[in-house]
């Protein structure tokens, strides 16, 4: 970790164009100042601030400019933002706050992005008080929050970031209240340490040891998130090596290099216990991975940190990993106003590139696309995330990017949606039955859009979030997936296409039994179940508002009576792997053809006669065998007519393979007109599995 390339300067002649060396001064700071406090405004500076009349004019001075070749260098394609453009001509600087700088030429198609940082000496010099006043303004105490943000280090590891990251840890650990009272609160009734941890030693040690952990033990622990890769780590803990890595140990030059980057940082952050699953679970022996998979809730929980290697795609990529030549770039502007008067370094503004959101970064990277690693970010206390373009903070209360670029705002990226689960009842928003199931519908959908290495891994991996709904005691048994409470409309899952923005990923059935075909689970590939969704409801004064699950009445009678769930799970949990299920129930069950396709997986029900009734969504990519026979069966009415008919919400049925009469499975959801129901209705008996 080399701090001395973090930071330099592009070009390093540092020379400015006119335009640019007079910008801070005529407009950037004052701008800001509107911007930020409307109390100590400068004077009220217009949105845009013209410079060159032409792009070819800021190439041309991009040659001996500065900012003008970082702005050339960072420009992209105007059609691709989704912003209001300028209908001014020429080169345009624009403001828009959170320290964001853009810049403007329609004619030319450009647009770019950058940041406008305060150096380190800034930093500490605003905490100092200034009493002579300057041509525009006297440095008011508040003036660093004009500009919130830090140049991007150069490389991951340097000691800046791990000061940055030291400082993080302080901050949240002594003032937060969430992030602490989630922890202590999975705690309750269970021992603190994971059965192994890892005992890291002092930074210099060769060597690192597994440590058999007690109940009393209540010493802090760091847990490392990443991706295993296609690539066999070079060193687990398995029966055969369990007694050596207890009382030898394990070399640190053994370690791929995302482990080794996880043992120096918990080091650097004077941590005694690190928490990695390929040297902490016994690798190759099931009885070990149950037992332990079971404990994931507690594991990440109840954690002091966790490492997560968001941008490694395998054990072989590392934390700490040099980033590209716009990292730790940035170009120095004069400050326009006075220079401290007490000996101290001036005071520099910097324009650096603009890097990507947390939330664009979350939804890209190696680690968001791993079926594992959506517990262990849902369930964690506190993680630094190791992204592609920088390190960032997310805990219960708060997530700030290493340009501090977030700042102190809560970011909505999808897991704060279950923040108030995972808070305890004393802090807790009131959570309801509606609100519940509409959280596990948004934890489906986002699951099912992950990949698992090993399909058999699928229960496992999300258990520990299960136990913490099970834990809410509101939605009843766990049923592979699935929720007791109001269960048929957990049954009316379908899987997504790519225009319901599930990426193009193949739905199919496992090659080994996972789960009964009436659960989500049975398949791989992104679901999802608006029937649990919440959905807003206003009186028809529009006066109040109610929250309901499903759309437009979204079914609201009852036609199917399930009179029995079974499930067989491995383990004692109740959460793990399904071993075998069966669902008994009473309904209508109609004998139905596919007609024509009319969407990708979609295909009209016809009934016997040629009448057109509905249509479904076959549950897989393949496409339905021809002389497949299949029955609609209706599971719940819906309050609302649509396009003159009523209509519900049916299961798509074939009969079991090898299995007895009256036994089907789930191939598909539909839609269908209430045909079933005119004259006498008949209910039959039958199981799906």
């Amino acid at each position: 970790m080399d701090p001395s390339n973090s930071i330099q300067a592009a070009p390093s002649a540092q020379t400015l164009c006119i335009q640019c060396n007079t910008l801070p001064a005529a407009w950037l700071v004052p701008r800001f100042y509107d911007l930020r406090d409307s109390k100590y405004p400068a004077h009220k500076e217009p949105y845009h601030y013209p410079t060159y009349s032409t792009w070819a004019e800021l190439q041309t001075s991009a040659s001996t400019c500065a900012l003008c070749a970082l702005i050339v260098r960072e420009a992209q394609n105007t059609s691709r933002r989704p912003y209001p453009k300028p209908s001014q001509p020429g080169v345009l600087f624009q403001a828009s706050g959170s320290s964001r700088l853009e810049v403007w030429c329609v004619e030319a198609g450009k647009y770019a992005q950058l940041k406008v940082a305060l150096d380190g000496g800034m930093c500490e010099n605003l905490k100092k008080k200034r009493t002579k006043k300057a041509d525009i303004h006297r440095i008011p105490a508040h003036a660093k929050s004009l500009f919130d943000s830090r140049i991007v280090s150069r490389h991951a590891g340097d000691d800046r970031n791990v000061a940055i990251i030291r400082h993080w840890l302080s901050v949240c650990t002594s003032s937060h209240t969430n992030c602490p009272n989630w922890a202590s609160s999975r705690r309750i009734g269970r021992r603190h340490l994971p059965t192994r941890v890892l005992d890291v030693g002092e930074v210099g040690d060769e060597s690192i040891r597994l440590h058999l952990s007690s109940d009393s033990d209540t010493s802090d622990y760091i847990a490392l998130s990443y991706c295993w890769g296609p690539r066999k780590n070079p060193i687990m803990t398995t029966r055969d090596s369990l007694s050596r890595h207890i009382n030898t140990g394990i070399k640190v030059s053994d370690l791929p290099e995302t482990l080794r980057d996880a043992v120096h940082l918990t080091r650097l952050l004077n941590v005694k216990y690190l928490w990695i699953d390929a040297l902490c679970i016994v690798q190759q022996d099931r009885d070990d991975w149950i037992r332990e998979a079971a404990q994931m809730s507690s594991v990440y929980s109840q954690a002091l940190l966790t490492i997560a290697a968001d941008g490694a795609a395998d054990t072989y990529a590392g934390l700490f990993r040099k980033r590209s030549e716009r990292h730790g770039t940035s170009v120095e502007l004069p400050w326009p106003l006075e220079e401290p008067d007490d000996g101290a370094r001036p005071i520099k503004l910097h324009i650096t590139p603009h890097f990507r959101s947390f939330k664009d970064e979350m939804g890209s990277t190696p680690l968001s696309k791993r079926g594992w690693t959506f517990q262990e970010r849902a369930l964690s206390a506190r993680i630094v995330h190791f992204a592609p373009e920088m390190c960032y903070w997310e805990c219960k209360d708060a997530c700030i990017g290493e340009d501090e670029e977030i700042g102190k705002y809560s970011v909505q990226d999808g897991f704060f949606h279950l923040k108030d689960l995972l808070l305890p009842p004393d802090r807790e928003r009131a959570l309801t039955k509606v609100r519940m199931h509409d959280k596990w519908a948004w934890v489906v959908e986002k699951y099912t859009h992950r990949q698992l290495t090993n399909a058999g891994d699928l229960f496992a991996a999300l258990e520990g979030v299960a136990v913490v709904f099970a834990e809410k005691d509101m939605l009843g048994k766990y049923c592979c997936g699935l929720w007791e409470d109001d269960f048929l409309r957990h049954l009316l899952w379908f899987s997504s296409r790519p225009e319901d923005g599930s990426q193009g990923l193949p739905h199919r059935r496992p090659e080994q039994y996972r789960a009964p075909t009436w659960s989500w689970a049975s398949i791989h590939g992104p679901v999802e179940n608006p029937a649990i969704q919440i959905y807003f409801e206003f009186s028809s004064a529009g006066s109040e508002m109610t929250q309901q699950l499903g759309k437009d009445g979204l079914l609201s009678h009852v036609v199917l009576d399930v009179e029995a769930v079974s499930v067989e799970v491995e383990g004692s949990s109740g959460f793990g792997p399904v071993r075998s299920a069966s669902l008994k129930a009473k309904g209508v069950l109609c004998p139905i053809l596919l007609g024509r396709q009319v969407k990708r997986r979609e295909y009209e029900l016809v009934i016997d006669g040629g009448d057109v009734v509905g249509s479904a969504r076959w549950d897989v990519d393949d496409e339905p065998p021809v002389d497949l026979k299949l029955w609609i069966c209706p599971v719940m009415q819906r309050q609302k007519v649509a396009a003159g008919w009523a209509v519900s919400d049916c299961l798509l049925l074939c009969a079991a393979r090898n299995r007895g009469d009256m036994e089907f499975e789930r191939v598909g959801k539909g839609i269908a007109a209430n045909f079933w129901a005119q004259g006498t209705i008949q209910l039959q008996s039958f199981s799906i599995v």
